[in-house]
């Protein structure tokens, strides 16, 4: 039994197509229906169905994929291992990032790659909810979002810092007279929002719902940068927390008084994986350089 069988039995059971799954891999389908073969065979059990051009898991199947994960990340921790012994001179850091705490990582990436030059940084966007899938498929070494839902126990949470949420308008606009602001007085004013399935968004939503509010959604988008530069702009306000706008001075934040709407931002990262250097070395300076918060702009 390979571990390179062991990648093509997990890639069929993902797509459940030995077609597509053989184009993923850049090899045959002869080879890997082949391979997938050959592991039956020293298995002694099917691990699929083969129904005309489609294929099933087999209840051996399902039982032996565990197995199979398990034996890819023993050896990935192996190898990680290996290369945390060369002292940072090689190797790859990958990042899962949410839209919304991009400015939280600026000075942390430009100090790590100052440091460790040879190290390779890989950045991924996106979702909570893409996030910790990317890190269940170990695609990400860690992911840094915002979390308000309950700890899986298959992960390790990391609280880096707890941001305050405020109404953010253009600095040059006279809604920037405002020292404060009700979130029921919210409602009068267009909003740029982030789209729903976003943490933010569904957290929003949910102090909406909690304290009856109808809020003008004018405009959504799965782009926070794109909100920023149309508040930047005045055609547009929104909600955000301090964290997400943090460095953008030509936004003004205006405290919301009646609602304590407070984000955590968190590193999560797998529970029982190998954790490597460079992960160590980054999360370290990611926690000092935001060791003091970020409420204020």
């Amino acid at each position: 039994m390979e571990l390179r069988q062991l990648r093509y039995f997990l890639k069929a059971k993902e797509l459940l197509n030995f077609t597509e799954a053989s184009k993923h891999l850049f090899i045959t389908q002869s080879t890997l229906s082949q391979q997938i073969k050959q592991l039956e065979e020293e298995i002694g059990q099917p691990l699929f169905d083969r129904i005309g051009k489609r294929i099933a898991l087999t209840e051996a199947g399902e039982l032996f994929s565990f197995y199979a994960e398990r034996s890819i990340r023993a050896a990935e921790d192996g190898k990680l291992l290996l290369e945390d012994l060369e002292g940072l001179k090689t190797g790859v850091l990958r990042i899962g990032l949410t839209w919304g705490l991009k400015s939280l990582v600026l000075s942390s990436l430009t100090l790590f790659t100052q440091t460790y030059p040879e190290v390779k940084i890989e950045v991924t966007f996106g979702t909570t909810n893409e996030l910790m899938h990317y890190l269940e498929k170990q695609y990400i070494d860690f992911a840094l979002t915002f979390f308000d839902g309950a700890h899986e126990e298959n992960f390790i949470y990391k609280t880096v810092l707890i941001s305050d949420m405020a109404f953010m308008v253009a600095r040059d606009s006279e809604l920037a007279l405002l020292k404060e602001i009700r979130l029921k007085e919210i409602e009068q004013y267009r909003l740029a929002l982030p789209v729903q399935g976003f943490s933010t968004r569904n957290f929003l939503d949910r102090e909406f719902e909690k304290y009856n509010i109808r809020p003008n959604i004018a405009i959504e988008t799965n782009q926070t940068s794109m909100i920023i530069d149309l508040v930047k702009k005045g055609a547009y306000q929104t909600v955000l927390t301090y964290a997400t706008v943090h460095g953008e001075k030509d936004l003004y934040a205006i405290p919301i008084i009646d609602s304590d709407m407070k984000r955590e931002a968190v590193i999560i990262q797998l529970k029982d994986s190998y954790l490597k250097k460079s992960v160590r070395v980054f999360v370290d300076l990611l926690m000092n350089e935001n060791k003091d918060g970020l409420n204020t702009l």
